[in-house]
């Protein structure tokens, strides 16, 4: 996951030394593929490293994320809850939210306006 945390690292060091609205479209675009490839990254790790696991295990792991569990959530829902609350945490999310914040303080959103 070296890659895109290095890499979003420096685009939110770029974001935060800009205003201009196409230099953050890009920015925020190019940050929004890093973080859902280190998420899917953080999606596959958690699945190698549970794929043994009984459900009170996986259960603790949760716990000690203190994570919200949904009760009727089926296996692999929930090894993906624990993979992205692993991930949000990670400092390549947050350099993201950074990035996602800057932008629409300047009124650049990742999402088209209708």
């Amino acid at each position: 996951m070296t890659y895109p945390t290095e890499h979003l690292m420096d685009l939110a060091v770029l974001a935060g030394a800009t205003t201009e609205a196409q230099e953050l479209k890009r920015i925020l675009r190019e940050g929004r593929e890093l973080y859902h490839r280190g998420l899917e990254e953080m999606q596959a790790e958690a699945t190698r490293e549970c794929s043994d696991l009984a459900e009170q295990e996986i259960a603790e792991r949760f716990q000690r994320l203190e994570a919200p569990w949904l009760a009727g959530s089926t296996r692999k829902e929930v090894i993906s809850m624990l993979a992205f609350h692993r991930w949000d945490s990670t400092p390549a999310a947050i350099a993201f939210g950074f990035i996602a914040q800057h932008a629409a303080r300047h009124g650049v959103s990742a999402i088209p306006e209708q």
